[in-house]
């Protein structure tokens, strides 16, 4: 499946064997673009009552798991219903971030996330040509957000690394956002993914926190912020204001691009 660029092998966790394909060798063959099939990470669903419909369970494409992808669950939103796991209408997701709530509207699937949380509009982090400001916030999992002049220009492969493991992101690091403005009040940006230890195409939660620190910095004052991805394609985020935080929905792209059978890896 693909959610505007960022991709994923998808297994049905009633068919397989959540242990034998989420083996840190074996989610590496699967997804490396030469001699596997080629993904961003993979995803097993599995039925999760009574505590949600549906349990996700997402890797990176270096085997290490992570706790939430936007992209991933956009698109296990859309296969869920596929699958009969849950009624497109409404249905409730777990995940390591927590639960979200998501639905397929008019075709498109959307979320709701968590509370955005640790939001920090500034970061002890030294700007370098064409950067204006560097801002943190927590969706589901750690994001760097970068203001900067033209997101097209930004050497994101470059860069990308020394920022993703900064030590003022934690231990853990960050995924890297770089966001500039684009006409009729849109927006584009570009991510490192950590896990990825590269660029994608696109990046759900950073898009999340790419729209949490537009608003905290007063740059975005819409009800629904528009981010356009490398794969041109666009995510909308909404932003509602809660006690803890902001309440993020995230509406995208979630296609099938092929089915098949892994003969070996």
């Amino acid at each position: 499946m693909t959610g505007s660029g960022n991709d994923f092998v998808f297994f049905d966790g009633r068919d397989v064997s959540l242990e034998r394909v989420t083996s840190p060798e074996m989610i590496q063959s699967i997804c490396n673009r030469n001699n596997g099939i080629g993904a961003d990470g993979i995803v097993v669903l599995e039925p999760a009552h009574p505590d949600a419909d549906v349990r996700i369970h997402y890797f990176n494409s270096d085997g290490t798991p992570a706790d939430l992808c936007g992209n991933a669950t956009l698109c296990s939103t859309a296969m869920s219903a596929m699958l009969g796991l849950a009624a497109d209408s409404g249905m409730t997701l777990t995940t390591p971030a927590g639960l979200i709530a998501s639905r397929l509207d008019e075709g498109l699937p959307e979320i709701d996330l968590q509370p955005v949380s640790a939001v920090r509009p500034t970061m002890p982090i030294d700007l370098v040509e064409g950067e204006v400001r560097i801002g943190f916030a927590v969706a589901g999992i750690p994001h760097l957000v970068i203001l900067c002049a033209d997101a097209d220009r930004v050497d994101v492969e470059g860069r990308g690394p020394m920022l993703r493991r900064h030590a003022a992101s934690g231990p853990a690091g960050a995924n890297v956002n770089w966001v500039s403005p684009l006409a009729g009040g849109h927006w584009r940006y570009r991510t490192f993914e950590r896990g990825v230890e590269g660029e994608t195409l696109a990046c759900g939660t950073g898009a999340v926190a790419t729209a949490v620190l537009l608003a905290v910095w007063g740059l975005a004052t819409a009800s629904t912020i528009t981010i356009r991805t490398s794969s041109g394609r666009d995510l909308e985020v909404r932003l509602a204001a809660t006690e803890s935080g902001f309440g993020p929905t995230l509406r995208g792209e979630g296609r099938v691009v092929f089915r098949g059978v892994i003969e070996s890896i």
